[in-house]
C-alpha cells in the first residue's frame, strides 16, 4: 500500500496522456487527415459502386469510374469526397497489426449500396475507403486489414455519396 501511495503520479500521468491521445486520434478528420495525403498530391480518384437489386440478373448493378483533374467530373467527385468527415476508433492503432481474414455475412435489401473509393496520389500513396450498408472502413499500404471508421449518420451519408457518384456516371 505504501508503494501505491508513493508512486500513483506516474500511472496517473500515463493514463491522462493516453486519454488525451485517444481524444486527438478520434477527432473528426477529412480524407487528407485520415490518409496523410495532400489535396495537390491526389491525381486520381477511382470508385466502384454496387447497388443491390433483386430484379436484375446477379442481384446487383455494378458501375465503375475513375477521374483525374482533366476529367469534367473531377470537381464534383472531389467535392463529394472532401466533404466526408471520419472518426477513427483509438483501438485501430492496435488492430492494424493483426491480420483479418474472416468475412461476416450481412443481409442486403434492394437499394443498398457498397462503395469502394480509392484516392491515389502522385508517387503511389493511396487509401481504400469502403461503405457497405451502414459501415465505413479504410485500408492503406500501412495496415493489414480494413479499419473501422465512424461517420455521423453513416447510412444516410453513404447513400448520399453513392447517389451523387451514380448521377455523375449517368450524365453524358
Amino acid at each position: 500500500m505504501k508503494w501505491l501511495k508513493a508512486h500513483w503520479k506516474a500511472p496517473a500521468v500515463i493514463l491522462i496522456l493516453l486519454l488525451a491521445w485517444g481524444s486527438w486520434y478520434a477527432r473528426p478528420v477529412d480524407l487528407y487527415g485520415l490518409t496523410g495525403l495532400t489535396p495537390s498530391a491526389v491525381n486520381t480518384i477511382s470508385f466502384s459502386l454496387r447497388q443491390f437489386d433483386s430484379c436484375v440478373p446477379g442481384g446487383t448493378i455494378d458501375v465503375y469510374g475513375s477521374c483525374t483533374p482533366e476529367s469534367p467530373e473531377w470537381d464534383a467527385v472531389r467535392e463529394a469526397v472532401e466533404t466526408l468527415r471520419f472518426r477513427r476508433p483509438p483501438w485501430n492503432l492496435l488492430l492494424q497489426f493483426f491480420d483479418s481474414n474472416f468475412l461476416t455475412g450481412r443481409q442486403t435489401k434492394d437499394g443498398d449500396y457498397h462503395i469502394m473509393l480509392t484516392p491515389i496520389a502522385q508517387g503511389g500513396g493511396y487509401v481504400n475507403l469502403q461503405f457497405f450498408l451502414d459501415e465505413w472502413t479504410y485500408s492503406s499500404p500501412w495496415s493489414n486489414r480494413n479499419l473501422t471508421l465512424w461517420v455521423e449518420d453513416s447510412r444516410e451519408t453513404g447513400n448520399a455519396l453513392a447517389e451523387a457518384l451514380w448521377s455523375l456516371l449517368e450524365e453524358p
